[in-house]
């Protein structure tokens, strides 16, 4: 058994109505012992009653007669009561009454006035009314005698016994009823919560319309946290959408200049006047600057309308190896600067023919392998294998790079994520390229995974379905 059984894994309707039933049977088990010793005292008072009277009875009748009567000497009184008289030596007047039973009740009351008991003998319980009298008292010799009485307690005990066998089916009975019931109302009365979260996980950033539906006169705590979470994501959505509106005219407004700059800059460096070779210098670093922030504002553009609505990938039949061969083709020149080889393997006689968005994919495959020449040493490789499976194809992109720690790997894939912001800057990274890749793939249907160690390589492996 498991000591350390956690309840807060199972669902909160069966944790009250654990706890209910729990609370319930304690409820009944405490008043039904109530119930159970209140009747059996109320019965041994009820016994204790009719004893008294009987013995009352009795000695009325040996004061006037004393005990030459056939009646008291032999006396079974009423079902379940019986007499027994001793003299004042202890001798039982009742000689055809006399047995061990009476030994072993009577031993214990024969000389105790005005005492009563319930004693049990052979599993079964008596109850025992001891007395003491004088016989005629107007006559010349009086004699002292000691009465008992016994009663069978067997009716009121299977009464008692009757009691609890009524308990034992209704305690059982009530606790499968009251657990059904219990579990009704505590499963309406979370259905909203269920429904809260069934909302909530429909709501993304991009899908901020969501509202939580309820009946609008309902104004308990379930309807007041309704509205409140309605009203929250009211200012969310609010707020997305001015920070989304904000980066798209941001980034739009920012094109044209960096374009102009960036073309301006171009001309100064191709231009016929001679130019010192620190002035070069400084052209091509603001160069290299521009390129970047081209590169990051048509990034943060291309994520707002990614944020601005659900895009569907504009599908058009075309072949992955192709489009392969024409990105190694034009990412060779940057690759070329730092000594890097890039080699695509394929077996031979396959076609990869595929149904997506050219272009996304295209971007894909550009900034995956931009990523790779990045954090690749100088003289490093790069290999591309691309393989044919059932209904997908599977690129992995391979470096002999810096790697990434495998802390990291959970978060590459967040925006503005990046493992070392100094490297990444000195790189060039935005932290926006590998977020922009697991949009296209998921957006395809796909999926995009990681492998990769520090100082060893990565290997990032897409799958995406032919159509």
């Amino acid at each position: 058994m498991n000591k350390n059984l956690n309840y807060k894994k199972y669902p909160l309707k069966i944790n009250l109505t654990i706890w209910y039933m729990v609370i319930l049977f304690l409820v009944l088990i405490f008043f039904s012992s109530i119930l159970y010793f209140y009747l059996e005292s109320q019965l041994s008072e009820e016994v204790k009653s009719i004893l008294e009277i009987e013995m009352q009875q009795l000695k009325s009748e040996i004061n006037e007669t004393g005990l030459n009567s056939d009646y008291l000497l032999n006396s079974v009184d009423r079902e379940n009561l019986t007499t027994f008289v001793y003299n004042s030596q202890g001798k039982l007047m009742n000689k055809n009454l006399e047995s061990e039973f009476i030994q072993d009740i009577i031993t214990e009351v024969n000389k105790k006035n005005n005492f009563f008991k319930i004693i049990e003998y052979n599993n079964q319980k008596w109850a025992v009314l001891s007395s003491t009298v004088n016989s005629a008292p107007d006559q010349d010799f009086t004699q002292n005698y000691h009465i008992n009485l016994v009663y069978s307690f067997a009716r009121e005990q299977k009464m008692l016994d009757n009691l609890i066998l009524i308990l034992l089916i209704m305690i059982p009975l009530t606790l499968i009823l009251a657990s059904g019931g219990g579990y009704f109302l505590a499963s309406r009365a979370l259905k909203a919560i269920d429904l809260i979260s069934v909302t909530a996980a429909k709501i993304s950033q991009s899908n901020l319309s969501q509202r939580i539906k309820i009946n609008k006169g309902r104004e308990d705590e379930i309807g007041r946290l309704v509205k409140t979470l309605n009203s929250l994501l009211d200012r969310l959505e609010n707020s997305f959408y001015r920070q989304k509106q904000f980066n798209a005219d941001v980034s739009h407004e920012l094109k044209t200049p960096i374009s102009v700059i960036k073309a301006q800059i171009e001309e100064a460096i191709d231009s016929e006047k001679k130019l010192t070779s620190d002035q070069k210098n400084i052209l091509l670093t603001i160069k290299k600057q521009i390129e970047q922030m081209n590169q990051l504002v048509s990034q943060m553009l291309l994520l707002a309308k990614v944020d601005g609505k659900n895009i569907k990938p504009d599908k058009e039949e075309f072949d992955l190896n192709v489009v392969v061969d024409a990105v190694i083709e034009e990412m060779n020149n940057l690759a070329s600067e730092k000594n890097i080889s890039i080699k695509k393997e394929i077996r031979e006689g396959q076609e990869f023919r595929m149904k997506a968005d050219l272009s996304l994919i295209t971007q894909l495959l550009l900034n995956l392998i931009d990523n790779a020449l990045k954090y690749s040493k100088d003289s490093g490789k790069i290999k591309i294998i691309l393989t044919k499976l059932d209904g997908f194809y599977r690129l992995n992109i391979i470096d002999n790079g810096i790697g990434i720690a495998e802390e990291d790997l959970d978060d590459i894939f967040k925006r503005f994520y990046r493992v070392d912001k100094s490297r990444s800057r000195e790189y060039g990274g935005t932290g926006l390229g590998l977020s922009i890749c697991s949009w296209i793939v998921k957006i395809h249907g796909g999926e995009i995974n990681i492998k990769s160690s520090l100082k060893k390589g990565s290997n990032f492996e897409i799958l995406l379905p032919e159509e």
